[in-house]
């Protein structure tokens, strides 16, 4: 299929904001800041607070089984009931519940379904992703469920506290009480602490003054949970609104942000079949990736060579791109065996790519209108696989 070249792209490309080449390509997660700041809370707390908080910051004693088990466990329920807090906030509030992450297990929910992956290196983190059903008082409500997750951490601290210094325990019970006392309260007053504009994920005090001051870059999370609306209701691209996609294409701000709005105009332009505003799209997805988190990188590289494949029919250009390709960590199932079925054509492995296309087609989100543009797709790539030429596909002008 040829792709049409025009001078101009409906909607047209802003210029690529120079602030995001500043942007490191790799931001560590780990902070020594704030492990140094957390230390010197503890010890602050230890020599200089009152009697009953010195008693609470006690040396961690990691000789014995007992102590370890007793650290790694609080770390892990102090983990649990922040997020808790945050969930059980936005189930109150009528939010969609969209995925979450517990450890190394990630659950996330597309199109009325749920998968899960498994993140061995992430063994100490959480998250829940949700977003409001209705704009009504959209603001307010995000403020409550981002401040939830603090509020519970520190109750649960307070709570663990107080047991610690009036209730006798057991040796490994006291132990956690006391752990989990002690974590609460680091976490609680470490998160008062808005992280940098260029992390890779805001904590809660970031997004929690970005609300509150209605920032540039809380209209860029409404715009995320306007994108993320439409695909819960399963619209075809083709029917997104659209002054939502010019807006979009206007928007400025966080990479991450800013890629997922470009992808999201690039399935617009392909179901509308303007494959030369579609190019252009996907074009701008590529760069925005160069200084995205390596989630967002590893799933655009691999959408970028399945557009290689469908519409530029050039199986060399995708075939390095799918080789630095993570599949294990792409869902929806359905997009992951789309992508699959892309890479193995590029690979000529006809049988493989039709066992995923089936595979696709099977976990595709059926009853809904974006099937019928799901199932286009896999259409054009069935047709490919089975009509593959002797020679290798090349670019057509």
């Amino acid at each position: 299929m040829n792709i049409a070249r025009a001078e101009s792209v409906d909607p047209p490309l802003p210029r690529l904001s120079s602030a995001m080449a500043d942007r490191p390509r790799h931001s560590s997660q780990f902070s020594w800041h704030m492990l140094f700041m957390g230390l010197a809370l503890a010890i602050t707390a230890k020599t200089l607070g009152p009697g009953w908080l010195a008693g609470l910051f006690q040396a961690v004693k990691l000789s014995d089984r007992t102590g370890l088990s007793a650290l790694l466990a609080a770390v892990a329920a102090a983990i649990v009931v922040h997020e808790f807090g945050h969930l059980l906030a936005a189930i109150l509030l009528d939010f969609e519940i969209l995925g979450g992450a517990l450890g190394p297990f990630r659950f996330t929910r597309a199109h009325r379904k749920w998968t899960m992956q498994f993140r061995p290196k992430a063994l100490f983190s959480g998250s829940v992703t949700a977003i409001p059903r209705k704009r009504d008082f959209w603001r307010k409500r995000m403020v409550v469920v981002v401040a939830a997750g603090p509020a519970a951490t520190l109750a649960s601290g307070v709570c663990a506290g107080w047991i610690s210094l009036h209730v006798p325990l057991a040796q490994w019970p006291s132990a956690f009480i006391n752990f989990f006392a002690q974590v609460s309260f680091l976490l609680f007053f470490l998160g008062l602490i808005p992280n940098s504009p260029r992390a890779q994920v805001r904590n809660d005090a970031c997004l929690f003054l970005a609300l509150m001051r209605n920032t540039p870059e809380a209209q860029q999370i409404l715009l995320y949970h306007l994108i993320a609306q439409l695909e819960i209701a399963g619209l075809r691209p083709r029917d997104y609104p659209d002054r939502l996609i010019r807006t979009l294409a206007k928007a400025s701000g966080r990479t991450d942000m800013c890629l997922v709005y470009a992808h999201t105009i690039l399935l617009w332009a392909i179901d509308r079949g303007d494959l030369a505003s579609a190019e252009a799209w996907e074009r701008r997805t590529m760069e925005l990736s160069e200084f995205s988190n390596p989630r967002l990188r590893n799933v655009t590289l691999a959408s970028s060579a399945c557009f290689d494949v469908l519409f530029r029919n050039d199986l060399r250009l995708a075939r390095p791109k799918f080789s630095q390709v993570d599949f294990d960590v792409i869902a929806p199932a359905y997009l992951m065996h789309r992508l699959r079925a892309a890479e193995r054509i590029t690979a000529r492995q006809i049988p493989d790519a039709l066992a995923h296309i089936s595979s696709a087609q099977y976990y595709a989100p059926k009853h809904l209108p974006y099937y019928e543009f799901e199932r286009s797709l896999l259409r054009q790539l069935h047709a490919k696989a089975i009509t593959m030429p002797a020679k290798e596909l090349v670019p057509q002008s």
